[in-house]
């Protein structure tokens, strides 16, 4: 936004905004490596989560702060996702009063496979979003979980590392 630019300029800031596709290789390598990366609302409107992670860990030199829609951890499933696309009225209908915004494809409303990344694609709990994090080379330093939202600070795994 034009505020953006004339307090970026008026820092003399080396913040640099970038918006595109993750899912594109020119975005991806154009883009390149950055000491910290941050991304809010994309990963539940994600068909392809761990994907659209490890693109991220490509962009991440140090640190990802990830902030996404969650939901409620499922007594005696750890690691439990919710695919939204596949549910019918009656399962839509648990999701729509909780998740906030006032039209939420493949929740509020039905799934419309011509709007891709307009949909919710997946409900992630804590654990789960825990769980990608690592499998996708990030270490997790810090998780604040609100109810439906969560925040992840992670760094990226060392070589040979847990």
């Amino acid at each position: 936004t034009a505020a953006f630019e004339a307090e970026h300029k008026r820092r003399s800031s080396s913040v640099r905004f970038v918006q595109g596709d993750l899912h594109d290789p020119a975005t991806v390598r154009d883009v390149g490596v950055h000491d910290v990366v941050w991304c809010s609302g994309v990963l539940y409107h994600a068909p392809h989560p761990l994907l659209t992670l490890q693109h991220l860990r490509e962009l991440t030199g140090r640190r990802l702060i990830l902030s996404t829609a969650t939901i409620p951890e499922v007594p005696g499933i750890k690691q439990a996702c919710v695919l939204y696309p596949g549910l019918d009225a009656g399962g839509r209908a648990i999701f729509a009063p909780v998740l906030p915004g006032p039209t939420r494809l493949a929740i509020s409303e039905p799934f419309d496979p011509a709007e891709s990344y307009g949909n919710w694609w997946w409900g992630i709990t804590p654990s789960a979003l825990r769980g990608m994090l690592t499998a996708t080379g990030f270490e997790l330093e810090e998780l604040i979980v609100t109810p439906f939202a969560a925040t992840a600070v992670a760094r990226v795994a060392e070589a040979g590392g847990e």
